[in-house]
């Protein structure tokens, strides 16, 4: 039961994030907001109501009182990279290149996110690696980098770039934040790194030539990015850190590129190709694998008592 919850939480995280890229594409390309300005707004917005939620329940004002000095410093450095960093760099991406190679951040998350928890475990497995690579694969099929014509990569542009550090910075926050997550609480621990992370975008935003949102469709569309592109999927993903593995939850991120499908399909009227089909059962395989090799690993750890 704990981890069909943490599946539910992680596929709410996976549908907002899905909404990233749409709502991004559509505020930096056609309404010309810059991706600083984006990123200020929706974490300022989203972590002020989870904070606002979040002071107003015992388990919250305790884990205030019992956050030490060096716990604020982490989540300070955390809260920058892995929001403001992060989104800063997706929506860079966003302006710069289509939609399906800004996708590669949650292509690539999985591999950044199980790379470094084998850095911080010290340890590699054969089979983690070949769910990740049947993962990455589908969600390049997915979002159409790889098709019949080849690879579609636009090479050598600066928004791949952005999207190769978007994917770095959010591995780091996912890794490295996990105790915090887990004994803060999801709303605490999301609401303080969005403030934070909103806090050190707010300190450049004064020196450097930016675009705020001019018009009522571009600000209905940054209460969406607040709402449904940032509270709803943070506080998804760092809840179901509790309940799900590390590697398990990362696999999970393959599967944003099929929610940014089925989105695009009921909202723009497009339709999936037979490759990204493909790349949809590649990317089940992937999560299937990882949660098997997950459970294996837990049974070697804890076994079952024989019976007499």
């Amino acid at each position: 039961m704990k981890r069909l919850w943490g599946f539910a939480l992680a596929a709410v995280a996976v549908t907002g994030f899905a909404s990233t890229f749409v709502a991004g594409s559509a505020l930096t390309r056609e309404c010309r907001v810059s991706p600083s300005v984006l990123a200020f707004l929706r974490f300022l917005a989203a972590g002020t109501v989870l904070l606002a939620i979040e002071g107003a329940t015992p388990s919250g004002r305790r884990a205030l009182r019992a956050a030490k000095r060096a716990d604020w410093l982490k989540l300070a450095v955390l809260g920058t990279i892995g929001t403001s960093v992060m989104a800063w760099c997706v929506f860079a991406g966003c302006a710069r290149v289509g939609t399906a190679n800004a996708s590669m951040a949650d292509a690539l998350a999985p591999l950044m996110i199980s790379a470094a928890a084998a850095i911080q475990a010290r340890r590699l497995e054969f089979r983690l690696v070949f769910g990740l690579l049947c993962g990455f694969l589908g969600a390049l099929l997915v979002i159409q980098v790889v098709t019949f014509q080849g690879v579609r990569l636009e090479a050598y542009s600066t928004g791949d770039v952005y999207v190769l550090f978007a994917a770095l910075a959010w591995a780091v926050y996912t890794v490295w934040g996990r105790s915090y997550a887990v004994r803060m609480g999801a709303s605490a621990f999301s609401a303080w790194t969005m403030l934070f992370g909103a806090a050190a975008i707010g300190l450049v935003l004064p020196f450097a030539g930016v675009v705020w949102p001019r018009t009522p469709k571009a600000w209905g569309l940054v209460g969406v990015l607040a709402v449904f592109s940032t509270l709803a999927p943070y506080w998804a993903w760092n809840a179901a850190q509790k309940h799900l593995p590390v590697t398990v939850l990362g696999v999970s991120a393959y599967f944003t590129p099929v929610a940014a499908v089925v989105l695009a399909a009921l909202f723009r009227g497009e339709t999936a190709t037979g490759l990204q089909w493909v790349g949809t059962v590649l990317i089940c395989v992937s999560a299937v694998a990882e949660t098997r090799r997950v459970r294996d690993a837990e049974r070697n750890v804890y076994p079952q008592p024989r019976k007499l």
